[in-house]
C-alpha cells in the first residue's frame, strides 16, 4: 500500500478541507468523515446539502457514487463466508477502493490452497492501512486547515492524486470503454442541475462495462 498512500493521503487531505470550507465545523468533520469514510460521496452531496437541493437527488447521489462498494463486496463475499455476519460487515466498513484492488489483485479467486487467516490478514493489512492514511490526512486537514492557504492549489493536487490512482488500473478493454464512456458522459452533462453529471456518467460506466464485459466474454467462446 506503500505507494498508494501518498497520492490517497493527497486526496484525504483536499477532500476534508473542501468540506471544511463547505460549511462543517471541524467536530462535524471528524463525525462525518470518519462514519462514512467515503470521499468521493461526500464531496458529490455536501453542495447539494447547503443548497437544499431536493432530498431524493442527495440520496440517489450517494447511492450512485457508492454503488461500486456493492460490487466490491459482493467479490469479497466468497473470500469471508464463512466469517459472522457482524465480521463481515465490519470488513465492509473498512474496505476501501485502493485496498480492495490490492487484495483481489492478490486473491483474484478464493482457493482452497488459500489459508483463510492468510486472506483475512492479507484484507486487514491492506483495508486498515487505506483507513489510518485516510483518516490521517482528516486530522492534518483539521489541525492546519485554516493555515493552508488556498493559492497553494491542493485542489488541483488531490485531482491530480486521484488520476494517478486511477489510470494504472484501466488496462482491461472493459475498463478503458467504461472510462471513456463517463468521459463522454461527463463532457456532455456538465451543464445539467443538480450536479447530475455525476450519476450520468457512472451509470454510462457502469452499462458500458457490462455490455463490453458480455459482448468480449461471446467473442473468446
Amino acid at each position: 500500500m506503500l505507494e498508494l498512500s501518498v497520492g490517497l493521503f493527497a486526496w484525504s487531505v483536499v477532500t476534508n478541507l473542501a468540506i471544511l470550507k463547505m460549511g462543517l465545523g471541524p467536530w462535524e468533520t471528524v463525525g462525518m468523515t470518519t462514519m462514512i469514510y467515503a470521499g468521493s460521496s461526500q464531496i458529490a452531496v455536501l453542495p447539494l446539502i447547503f443548497a437544499e437541493y431536493p432530498f431524493w437527488t442527495i440520496w440517489i447521489t450517494a447511492l450512485i457514487i457508492n454503488i461500486r462498494f456493492l460490487l466490491f463486496s459482493a467479490s469479497l463475499q466468497p473470500h469471508f463466508k464463512h466469517l459472522p455476519i457482524h465480521q463481515r460487515m465490519t470488513l465492509g466498513y473498512f474496505n476501501g477502493d485502493m485496498s480492495y484492488v490490492r487484495f483481489i489483485a492478490k486473491y483474484p479467486q478464493p482457493s482452497p490452497l488459500h489459508n483463510k487467516q492468510d486472506v483475512l490478514n492479507f484484507f486487514l493489512g491492506a483495508s486498515l492501512t487505506n483507513w489510518v492514511v485516510w483518516q490521517s490526512g482528516l486530522v492534518v486537514a483539521v489541525v492546519f486547515g485554516s493555515q493552508i492557504p488556498n493559492s497553494w492549489g491542493l485542489e488541483f493536487a488531490g485531482t491530480l492524486a486521484l488520476v494517478t490512482l486511477i489510470i494504472p488500473s484501466i488496462k482491461s478493454p472493459t475498463a478503458i470503454l467504461s472510462a471513456l464512456a463517463a468521459i463522454a458522459t461527463c463532457i456532455l452533462t456538465i451543464n445539467l442541475p443538480y450536479r447530475l453529471a455525476i450519476i450520468c456518467s457512472v451509470i454510462a460506466g457502469i452499462i458500458t462495462a457490462m455490455v463490453s464485459d458480455k459482448v468480449l466474454k461471446k467473442g473468446s467462446q
